[in-house]
C-alpha cells in the first residue's frame, strides 16, 4: 500500500492531468485534485505536477497570463511541498537549431508567435530561479494517447473533423514534421524526475518527427475521411529535440508506436 505518498495535480481536467491521475490511482497512490482557481492551502501538497497552462494566448491573453505565470508563482510561494513539477514546453525552441537543455532560448518579442514561449520562458525562469531545487521543469513536446477531449491542438482537432466531418483539412504544406511522444513514457519519466534527478530541467519527446501527412493519413485508415491539402508552400518543422540528458540519466527510449495507437485514439476519442 502508497496511501502515505500524496501527488496534487494541478490542471487535473485537461490532457496530461487526467491521465497522470489516471495512472496516480491505478498505482494506488493518495492523489488531491484542488479546486479550479483555488491556490493557497494549510496541509501539505507533497509532490506538485503543475499541468496548467492556456494554449488560447492571442485570444484569451489575460487567461493565459493567469494560468500559464500568475497562479503558478502563487501556488510555489505560498504552499508547502516536497516536490514541484512544472509542465513546460518544447515549443520553447521555436526555430532554433540548439534544442540541448543548456542552450540560450531566442525570443522575438516583436512577433505575436512568441507570445506564448515568452509567458513560459518566464515561468521556467521563475521556477529554476527559486533556491529550492526539488521545483523542476519538465519541456514537453507533442502528446498521443487516450482521453483526447476538445482540444484545439493538432491531433483532436485532426480526429474530430474525420468523424464528424469526413474530411481534414491540412495548410501547412503535408511534409512539415512534428514530435510526438507517447503520454504512458511522458507520465513515467515525470515521476522518476520528481522523485529523484541530477539536473532542474529536462526536454522529454521522441526521437523521431512525423510529417503531417503521416499524421492525416494515419487516422484515414481508420476513419476513411477525405483529405483535402492547402497553401502546400507554408511548411513548417519543429526542431528536433535533444533528449541525450534523460536517456542517459534514465534509460529513456521513447515506444514510437503512433501509427499502431491510433485506432484505439479513435475509438476512445470524447467528442
Amino acid at each position: 500500500m502508497k496511501k502515505n505518498i500524496k501527488y496534487t495535480v494541478f490542471g487535473h481536467t485537461g490532457f496530461l492531468g487526467s491521465n497522470i491521475v489516471k495512472f496516480l490511482k491505478e498505482k494506488n497512490y493518495d492523489v488531491f485534485l484542488p479546486s479550479r482557481n483555488k491556490i493557497k492551502f494549510t496541509k501539505n501538497l507533497n509532490n506538485i505536477i503543475y499541468c496548467i497552462g492556456s494554449d488560447n494566448v492571442l485570444d484569451d491573453p489575460i487567461n493565459a497570463i493567469q494560468s500559464n505565470l500568475m497562479m503558478l508563482s502563487k501556488i510555489i510561494i505560498n504552499n508547502k511541498f516536497k516536490n514541484f513539477i512544472y509542465i513546460s514546453s518544447t515549443r520553447l525552441y521555436l526555430n532554433s537549431k540548439n534544442t540541448n537543455e543548456k542552450d540560450a532560448i531566442k525570443i522575438n518579442t516583436s512577433s505575436k508567435n512568441y507570445f506564448y514561449n515568452s509567458l513560459k520562458a518566464v515561468a521556467e525562469n521563475f521556477c529554476l530561479s527559486q533556491k529550492n531545487k526539488n521545483i523542476k521543469v519538465i519541456r514537453l513536446s507533442n502528446l498521443y494517447g487516450l482521453n483526447f477531449r476538445k482540444q484545439i491542438y493538432l491531433l483532436p482537432s485532426l480526429i474530430r473533423n474525420s468523424k464528424n466531418n469526413k474530411k481534414i483539412n491540412i495548410y501547412i504544406n503535408k511534409k512539415s514534421k512534428k514530435n510526438y511522444v507517447n503520454i504512458n513514457n511522458v507520465i513515467d519519466i515525470i515521476i522518476k524526475i520528481m522523485n529523484k534527478s541530477k539536473y532542474r530541467l529536462y526536454n522529454v519527446a521522441s526521437d523521431k518527427r512525423l510529417t503531417i501527412e503521416k499524421i492525416a493519413s494515419s487516422i484515414k485508415k481508420v476513419t476513411n475521411c477525405k483529405i483535402i491539402y492547402s497553401n502546400q508552400k507554408e511548411r513548417f518543422d519543429e526542431p528536433k529535440i535533444d533528449i541525450t540528458r534523460i536517456k542517459k540519466e534514465f534509460k529513456f527510449k521513447p515506444t514510437n508506436n503512433f501509427d499502431n495507437f491510433i485506432p484505439d485514439i479513435i475509438k476512445k476519442y470524447k467528442l
